[in-house]
């Protein structure tokens, strides 16, 4: 009675043993995941890659459990600790890393537009850049930062007219920064956005020539105010 009694106690502790080891226990000799020798360091550097959590199993005609899981292996009893010790790292800097790309781009589309020069800065025939052309390029020289100080110019879709506005805008770069600075130039294809200053100022002229005249209502009241009472006559 005693024996058997021992057993069940022999084989608890072996297994206590194996899953709370940090490493291959001697039933790990052949990992069928690796073709690493269980122990080494290449062993442990392949563990490590595992991702914590639960993992998905299949049971009894369903998965489980039901939200999406890794099929992965599990992870070594070390690394489940640590993974639940430093929880939730480390989603939570790649999420953060993701949120942060997409303000990136957005902050850059959002530069690049700032900083390109559209048809309205062109002259259609001679495709040299105008006054409001050199304007917007001295702003781009002058105000916009320096890490997001490229030109860009919008292209006509023909090779000899994006070559001649190139050729203009390198021109009047030489000339605003004396041939010191360069500046990036880049021709692209996009549609051009907001109106010409001609235009803008031809509606605001139509707009303040249509202006109603002010009118004010005449006085109210056809006698004199009544007098306070208990004043003479």
């Amino acid at each position: 009675m005693k024996k058997f009694g021992l057993l069940p106690l022999t084989l608890l502790a072996l297994l206590s043993a194996g899953g709370c080891s940090t490493g291959p226990t001697i039933f790990e000799r052949h990992d069928r995941y690796s073709r690493h020798a269980p122990g080494s360091d290449a062993w442990w550097a392949e563990k490590a890659t595992l991702p914590p959590g639960t993992r998905q199993k299949y049971k009894k005609g369903k998965v489980w459990p039901m939200r999406p899981r890794s099929t992965e292996e599990p992870q070594q009893f070390s690394h489940t600790f640590y993974s639940e010790h430093y929880s939730p790292l480390p989603y939570v800097c790649q999420d953060r890393a993701a949120i942060r790309n997409v303000f990136e781009q957005q902050t850059a589309l959002g530069w690049q537009e700032e900083t390109t020069l559209y048809d309205r800065h062109f002259n259609p025939e001679t495709h040299q850049l105008n006054k409001a052309g050199g304007l917007h390029l001295e702003y781009i020289l002058h105000v916009v930062p320096v890490e997001r100080r490229t030109v860009f110019i919008q292209s006509t879709y023909e090779a000899e007219a994006d070559l001649a506005r190139t050729e203009a805008v390198n021109s009047a770069i030489s000339l605003v920064c004396h041939g010191v600075v360069s500046v990036p130039v880049e021709v692209r294809e996009c549609q051009q956005i907001g109106r010409p200053a001609g235009e803008v100022a031809i509606i605001n002229g139509l707009y303040n020539a249509n202006t109603p005249a002010p009118r004010l209502g005449g006085a109210g009241g056809g006698g004199a105010a009544a007098a306070p009472s208990g004043t003479a006559q």
